[in-house]
């Protein structure tokens, strides 16, 4: 039988496989089949191959007692490829099973030819077979194998993936081809430098893989990934050298995973520790940090303040043995039960030896911080020192918030789902994502039963496709789980595919993540887009009234300020006109009646542009004030009469006063002034008549109705509301009404000081003003007073005016004033008063004469003036003659020069202007004081 002669390129390769077969001893039989004839002759060995009747193959036989040993799943193939070869002849291969001697099934390999005569009718069929069963057995297993590994790659979290020397990919996983952004076949066989969007992360890539190759050692690293949607985030990478059979280092292969949230978490650890370390240090309290595994304790700084030990570091027993005897067993006790107890919280009171040996009463209290095992790993606490409150028995301050360590972001859980015995396979993890003890046992109905009602359809039809031999689709679901013992609702990613032996899913392997906080994180992300308009809206208006607020509050603090520079000014102006007019009166007396009713004229002019100044102190906050206790009902009550003859007929008052209305701290004359400006400024708004209504109440200002008192901080006040219905103001009259100088009245009716008066005081009182008007719907405004909650003693009646002038007995006077005028009426005033006065323009000049003059009683001096002050002068005065009195002048008010720390409280004040009277009875009240 002719087997090796071959007439293709197809017949060589058989009669080479057929030698070698043959060398091995692998060929079971050759045959040789007479087409034309039907006689099909075989060996020995085909005849024990196909299991025939001994002696078959000394006879001739026909093919279907040959094919009667054919596999019956093989047996349609085989007539098939037979029918095909004896169609077209030449080279014929096929492989199927066949029942031996033994009744078993093997794996064989028919390779033949097929002679065709010329008429191309087959002729005659020859071959041998080939034993291939231990073959197919070792392709299928490494099919099998390869679907295994492909299925674990798929499943695994993150970016697995393989390269070559040259840094191309050969393959990767689900996670590769998401991160890439591109299909495997678009990616395999091309470099990081031709598919990622950033060159920088490129490079940076393919460098760490050549050094990794290029050194043949593994490394793990964390890597910052740009995803093609703009996304970033953490990698942990390990990579390692890939080699072949002999050694050689031929690619790399590498893994990595998504540790955004364990960074997070770990940056969120990191915050937490360094809050308690600021706390610590912050805190007045000596704070502790037991360590159980080897005793350490570590204190702060407060250790050494509060108790003299100056160490930061300690052991247990040093602590221990510092609690005095007596207390020593107890607290030992207490703190064992808690920490060995299962205990979180411990507290106790004892004494602690301070280094000096003394002995001090702490409130000692701890946490236990304990390890997954309920083990105790750490306590900390804090030592209050109660030596100075131990009367008082002080509540025991808040416990120490314990220490919460950050668990690793990511942590996944396996699955394994053996569909031929109904297996299902979880470890502790992937039970906690149902709500189930580690110990439980589980099945397929746990998964099933564990799902939400919403997503259990979509979860069980992606299990169902991934378990699908005709689909074989990849298992990627995020769904909801119920606890089991819990009831929480938790959400999973889970990710994995089906493992089949033929046409048959035996198995389906995965991984799953909880992805809760996560999809809390979306959901709080999605809301807040929907929202984020509206909020936008509201915090550029809120800040749009905030700057106008602001910029209202700096305009009218300049104008304050201006004012108040004008008004010292003025009163300095006026020191020079009224005090020579009053000299000048005391001088002619009663001599010329006609002159003396001139000087009074001039003098009455003076001193009402004395009170205009007056009104411009008070809107610069810086006019005198006596504050007293102040019941503002009983205030209003008594203004009757001045409503009455200042309002008219026409003008209807309502007082509503509150019952138990809380006091103020004012000043009552000041205050019955503003309502009585606030009421006549109402009747002029109101000049064919109307309602005024003067209405007192408490009022208390909280998060709750903050919204309602705009700009008012929150407390406690009396609020005194002054309402008309009256013509009203536009905004624009709003807005200036406050400001000093400005009315709405014609020329010569009004100074345009009375609003402005009202808001110097109620700011200099410490109060809020505010006001509302509306054309033709009348103005109300509200004066906002602190309430008073302190015992304030009642204030001294002045005493009563001498009726004599008192004169001097001829002290020198040391008199220091910048402006010309007002120092020339001093000097002349003081010597018809009988004293002996020596000038000075300034502080360097008042100096040498006091150097000079050893016998200068008194200085009297400007407070404010160029180069150095009066205070200034005054305290290098005293350094020289601490015996020396004192007298200041000023056109400022007292509290104001205070207020500012010009002047110190209690020191001897003037104010400008002055007439002779008043300056006669202060200067000798200063000399005569005793020290």
């Amino acid at each position: 039988m002719n087997v090796t002669d071959p007439t293709d390129k197809h017949s060589g390769r058989d009669s080479e496989r057929v030698k070698m077969a043959l060398a091995a001893g692998a060929i079971v039989g050759t045959w040789f089949w007479d087409v034309a004839h039907d006689r099909l002759t075989v060996d020995d060995a085909l005849t024990h191959a196909f299991g025939l009747e001994p002696g078959s193959s000394h006879r001739e036989l026909r093919l279907e007692q040959v094919l009667s040993a054919v596999h019956p799943d093989d047996h349609a193939e085989l007539a098939a490829a037979i029918s095909d070869a004896l169609m077209r002849g030449g080279r014929y291969a096929h492989q199927y099973r066949a029942r031996n001697a033994d009744g078993e099934y093997r794996w064989i390999e028919a390779i033949g030819r097929v002679d065709l005569d010329a008429q191309g009718r087959a002729t005659g069929f020859q071959g041998v077979l080939i034993d291939i069963d231990e073959r197919r057995l070792i392709e299928t297993e490494r099919d099998q194998a390869q679907t295994l590994l492909r299925s674990f790659l798929d499943a695994a979290p993150g970016v697995v993936y393989a390269k070559d020397r040259q840094g191309r990919l050969l393959m990767g996983n689900h996670g590769t081809t998401e991160l890439i952004g591109l299909p495997p076949e678009q990616y395999v066989g091309r470099t990081d430098a031709e598919l990622l969007n950033d060159p920088v992360q490129a490079a940076a890539v393919m460098a760490t893989d050549e050094r990794i190759m290029a050194t043949g050692q593994s490394q793990q690293l964390e890597e910052d990934i740009s995803f093609p949607d703009g996304r970033r985030a953490y990698w942990l990478s390990t990579k390692a050298p890939l080699r072949d059979a002999d050694g050689n280092v031929v690619g790399l292969i590498g893994t990595s995973l998504d540790i955004t949230e364990r960074k997070a978490a770990e940056a969120r650890h990191r915050e937490i520790e360094e809050r308690y370390r600021l706390a610590a240090r912050a805190t007045n309290d000596a704070i502790w940090d037991w360590r159980m595994a080897d005793g350490q304790v570590v204190w702060n700084e407060a250790l050494a303040d509060l108790f003299g030990h100056d160490r930061m570091e300690t052991d247990a027993q040093w602590w221990l043995d510092h609690i005095h005897p007596d207390d020593r067993p107890r607290i030992d006790a207490d703190i064992h039960t808690v920490i060995d107890g299962g205990g979180t919280i411990w507290y106790g009171e004892y004494r602690f030896r301070r280094a000096d040996g003394s002995y001090a009463d702490v409130l000692d209290r701890g946490a236990v911080l304990r390890g997954t095992a309920g083990e105790p790993v750490r306590m900390i606490g804090a030592m209050l020192d109660l030596s100075g409150r131990k009367a008082a028995e002080a509540a025991l301050a808040e416990s120490e918030e314990r220490l919460r360590f950050a668990t690793e972001a990511g942590d996944m859980g396996f699955w394994d789902v053996d569909l031929v015995h109904d297996v299902l396979i979880w470890p502790p993890r992937t039970k906690a994502m149902f709500g189930i003890s580690p110990d439980v046992a589980v099945r397929l109905d746990d998964f099933y039963n564990g799902l939400h009602p919403l997503d259990r359809e979509a979860t069980s039809a992606a299990f169902a496709a991934a378990a699908d031999p005709a689909q074989r689709a990849l298992y990627d679901v995020e769904y909801r789980t119920i606890g089991k013992e819990d009831g929480v609702v938790r959400w999973v990613a889970a990710k994995g595919r089906g493992h089949f032996e033929g046409d048959r899913c035996v198995r389906v392997v995965g991984v799953a993540i909880e992805v809760t906080a996560r999809k809390a994180a979306e959901a709080r992300l999605k809301e807040l887009n929907e929202h984020l308009e509206i909020r936008v809206a509201e915090e550029v208006a809120e800040r749009t009234r905030v700057e106008d607020a602001l910029r209202q509050s700096q305009k009218m603090e300049a104008v304050g300020q201006l004012t108040g520079g004008i008004a010292h000014d003025f009163n300095n102006m006026l020191a020079s006109v009224i005090g020579p007019l009053d000299l000048l009166s005391l001088r002619l007396g009663e001599s010329d009646p006609l002159v003396s009713r001139y000087i009074d004229m001039a003098i009455d002019g003076a001193n009402r542009a004395a009170q205009l100044t007056q009104r411009l102190l008070a809107f610069s906050r810086q006019q005198p004030l006596q504050p007293v206790p102040v019941d503002a009902n009983r205030l209003v009550s008594g203004m009757s009469d001045l409503f009455v003859h200042s309002l008219g007929g026409t003008i209807r008052l309502e007082t509503l006063l509150a019952a138990d209305l809380w006091l103020a701290f004012a000043d009552a004359n000041q205050l019955e002034n503003v309502i009585l400006n606030l009421a006549v400024n109402a009747r002029d708004a109101m000049p064919g008549g109307g309602r005024l209504a003067v209405e007192t109440s408490n009022c208390t200002i909280d998060a709750g109705n903050a919204e309602q008192h705009p700009g008012v901080p929150r407390g406690e006040y009396i609020l005194i509301t002054v309402a008309d219905n009256g013509c009203g103001m536009s905004p624009e009259v709003v807005a200036k009404a406050f400001d000093p100088f400005f009315t709405t009245k014609q020329v010569g009716q009004g100074t345009g000081l009375g609003l402005s008066q009202v808001y110097g005081f109620v700011k200099q009182s410490a109060g809020h003003v505010k006001l509302c008007s509306e054309i033709g719907r009348g103005t109300t405004v509200k004066l906002y007073l602190p309430r008073l909650v302190a015992e304030v003693a009642p204030v001294a009646p002045a005493a009563p005016a001498g009726l004599r002038m008192p004169a001097g007995s001829r002290e020198l006077i040391l008199v220091v004033e910048d402006e010309p005028t007002v120092r020339q009426f001093s000097v002349e005033a003081l010597t018809a008063l009988g004293y002996d006065v020596l000038a000075a323009d300034g502080a360097a000049a008042a100096l040498v004469l006091l150097d000079q003059h050893a016998d200068i009683a008194l200085l009297f001096t400007d407070v404010v003036m160029p180069e150095v002050n009066g205070r200034e002068l005054a305290d290098e005065a005293l350094r020289r003659r601490p015996d020396l009195k004192v007298l200041f002048t000023t056109g400022y008010s007292r509290n104001a020069l205070e207020r500012d720390g010009v002047i110190a409280p209690g020191v001897q004040l003037i104010g400008k202007p002055f007439n002779v009277d008043t300056l006669a009875s202060r200067v000798r009240a200063v000399l005569s004081e005793t020290r």
